[in-house]
């Protein structure tokens, strides 16, 4: 008899990830004492949901499908959850506390950068580059970034097409040259 069950498309499901599934739902709905399959649109709900999406990725291998299912919600919700919001949802300190207790990760001292504190060294190092470079050319701008081998091979062949407008400026000093006309 064949024990493995089937989706929609008659494909064979190896495995089922039914009981991970249901250890993350269960262990969130205990921490936070609250069902996140409930139909409450509230933040802290959200949050919990979003908590729930992260773990089951991290944990399983199932489907989107089959870790929205087991909240009542599309497997679209997930992949928005995923996109839009895990990195603000897991800067909060008690939804990191959870997941580092769910798979045993001791907690790290304060001193660990949260998402918001990155993007805003980044946006800060970027604001100081333009003000860096503010009247540069981008050829000038782009020479900063190069090592200092790159720097050598650039200057030499600079320097030959430099040498090669020499040729090319006008020269303002003649000679004069009388031909034919006798001054006498």
């Amino acid at each position: 008899m064949n024990t493995r069950k089937t989706n929609k498309m008659g494909r064979q499901k190896i495995k089922s990830y039914d009981k991970e599934l249901k250890e993350v739902y269960d262990f969130i709905n205990e921490k936070f004492r609250v069902n996140i399959a409930d139909k409450v649109r509230s933040n802290h709900y959200v949050d919990l949901r979003v908590l729930y999406f992260k773990m089951s990725l991290d944990y399983t291998l199932a489907s989107t499908t089959e870790i929205a299912n087991l909240v009542n919600r599309d497997y679209s919700t997930l992949i928005h959850a995923r996109t839009n919001l895990f990195d603000y949802t897991m800067s909060k300190k008690h939804i990191q506390e959870a997941y580092n207790e769910f798979f045993g990760i001791e907690n790290k001292v304060e001193s660990s950068m949260t998402t918001l504190t990155r993007l805003r060294q980044i946006a800060d190092t970027k604001r100081m580059e333009k003000i860096n470079n503010a009247g540069l050319t981008d050829n000038e701008i782009a020479y900063r970034k190069l090592t200092d081998s790159q720097k050598s091979v650039y200057d030499e062949r600079v320097s030959l097409i430099l040498k090669g407008f020499e040729w090319k400026e006008y020269n303002s000093t003649f000679e004069t040259i009388n031909v034919g006309i006798s001054t006498n």
